[in-house]
């Protein structure tokens, strides 16, 4: 009886020592996050780094949700800010895994989403960043009461919705998410959100100086620096860049050159490569400006050899990304199409086992229901033949469809023309809203329903890319298209609906 007593004494005072301990180590590693947090504010990559590996680490142990998480969540973070976007999009999937706290912590799941959608945005990959920032947007509509990191997070998302529209040249969309931004951050004091303003700053520099309204440029880059001077972020870096290009557009060397070299100071470990390419093509074209040409070839190679590395590595990891996206979409699609085909399959077994049924009472009572069961079996022959004409519809336009890429791929004069067989409302429902419409037009249209984006049409159309630019904006215009819609998106809901 004691040696009982004493076994149970001792599995609870085990069961203590373990949730003790557990406990301890949770409130370690959400200190450790915390510090993180800071270090990443604060520019300091080495620590930060550091870290983050010991969070993931000490939460694998003890299988802590949060702690892996947040860890997954900064690990994309530190491969974001170093232009490495596929390990930042593989981290930022992992960190995105555990549903369960996510559901408890929106504020951090909406992060997650804006992460993705930065990466993808660098990628030029414009329908899946704006995706994933619509989807960062509507979980934080979805909380009750919003905090200053949700703000911040809400701010965020629509600053780089404004450089989305800057990279396809729609100045006026930009700025109004510029303005939606800058609404945002006037509910959070200066001091907690510092660097934000001073990003926000640094977009609204950014479009000026694309109007070439330089004053109005150089307001906003030295307002951005006043709220982040002290501190190390890359926009920072681009006000310091920003502020070198109003010189160098007012012929004022001098300035410009200081602005360079204060930008090229702010560079540790080679991070933000893109940025740093950008600055050695600045210095390099206004070395050349000054018939400095021995110095601008030093900067041309220093551009050259980043730029070029970067591309290739953009390149290679944007179709890794699009294949990704593109299975994930097949996967989905198979999951839809197995969940539609078991669905039939009941449907079709129920079906036949009510006939059955019906053909057992049918023969029960044959000389009074002849006439029964000859209606019951027309009945399962149609579904039979009905389900054989679905399985080979869907059969004839997945083979269809690929035929279509491939003619569009090759700018094919068929293209067109078996696109309007495959699609046979996309040409009548276009006509409803334009009957001005030319077949170019509709054709371009086509490109933009079957998810080409821009550099893509121009490559496979023998065109430049401004030139398509200019058909997508033409192409809004008669559609008559406010800004913040998708351009692919609305013709898609259009047409299918």
């Amino acid at each position: 009886m004691n040696s009982l007593k004493l076994f149970k004494v001792v599995i609870l005072s085990f069961l203590l020592w373990s949730s003790l301990l557990y406990s301890q180590s949770t409130q370690d590693i959400d200190q450790l996050i915390n510090k993180t947090s800071q270090l990443h504010n604060e520019g300091n990559a080495r620590d930060f780094i550091e870290n983050t590996k010991n969070i993931v680490t000490y939460s694998e142990n003890i299988q802590y949700e949060k702690g892996l998480s947040y860890g997954y969540y900064n690990l994309a973070t530190y491969f974001y800010d170093n232009a490495k976007f596929r390990q930042s999009i593989n981290y930022a999937k992992k960190a995105n895994q555990y549903t369960r706290f996510l559901k408890n912590d929106k504020t951090h799941a909406s992060k997650i989403y804006a992460l993705l959608g930065g990466n993808y945005l660098l990628l030029e990959l414009y329908t899946l960043s704006s995706k994933s920032y619509n989807k960062s947007l509507e979980i934080l509509k979805s909380k009750g009461k919003k905090n200053a990191q949700d703000y911040l997070t809400e701010s965020s998302n629509y600053s780089n919705m404004s450089y989305l529209y800057e990279n396809v040249d729609m100045p006026d969309s930009m700025y109004f998410y510029l303005n939606k931004e800058k609404a945002i951050l006037q509910k959070i004091p200066d001091t907690g959100a510092a660097i934000q303003n001073g990003c926000s700053c640094l977009g609204f520099g950014n479009y000026y100086i694309n109007q070439y309204k330089l004053d109005s440029a150089a307001y906003y880059y030295t307002k951005s620096l006043d709220y982040i001077d002290n501190k190390k972020h890359p926009c920072k870096i681009e006000a310091q860049i920003g502020l070198g290009n109003v010189y160098a557009k007012k012929k004022d060397s001098e300035n410009a050159f200081t602005y360079y070299q204060l930008a090229s100071e702010g560079f540790e470990n080679n991070n933000f490569p893109d940025i740093q390419s950008e600055l050695f093509k600045k210095m390099a074209e206004l070395h050349i400006a000054q018939n400095n040409f021995s110095e601008a070839k030093h900067y041309q190679n220093l551009y050259r050899e980043i730029h070029d590395k970067l591309d290739t590595r953009i390149k290679q990891e944007r179709d890794y990304v699009l294949n990704e996206a593109m299975l994930e979409e097949r996967e989905s699609h198979e999951k839809d199409a197995l969940t539609v085909k078991i669905i039939t399959l009941i449907v079709i077994i129920t079906l036949i086992l009510i006939t059955i049924f019906v053909i057992h009472l049918v023969k029960k009572y044959r000389s009074k229901n002849q006439k029964a069961i000859e209606i019951t079996e027309q009945l399962l022959s149609e579904q039979e033949i009905h389900l054989q004409e679905k399985i080979l519809m869907e059969m004839k336009v997945n083979e269809a469809f690929d035929e279509i890429i491939i003619l569009a791929k090759e700018n094919s004069p068929e293209f067109f023309t078996r696109f309007q067989e495959v699609y046979p409302k996309f040409s009548i429902k276009m006509l409803d809203i334009n009957p001005k419409f030319k077949v170019s037009e509709l054709t371009f249209a086509a490109y933009i329903y079957l998810g080409f984006n821009t550099k893509e049409i121009a490559e496979y159309t023998f065109k430049a890319v401004k030139t398509i630019e200019n058909n997508r904006y033409n192409l809004r215009k008669k559609l008559k298209l406010s800004p913040e819609k998708d351009l692919q998106i609305w013709i898609r809901n259009y047409i299918e609906s």
